[in-house]
């Protein structure tokens, strides 16, 4: 995934769910990102855009 909210870069994540709005696809993704105490896991919404299968 690409910068998810308040974690810029490209993350590894694993999508959970896809649910059409009227702006489009999003996906429900849960992520890992260093947090101040170590790994952090982060369940977020996403547009297709900030998606890719890798």
């Amino acid at each position: 995934m690409r910068d998810p909210p308040d974690a810029p870069g490209i993350w590894p994540g694993l999508l959970v769910e896809w649910r059409q709005r009227e702006d489009g696809w999003h996906g429900r993704v849960a992520y890992a990102v260093v947090g101040e105490h170590g790994p952090v896991l982060v369940e977020a919404w996403l547009s297709a855009e900030q998606l890719k299968q890798g």
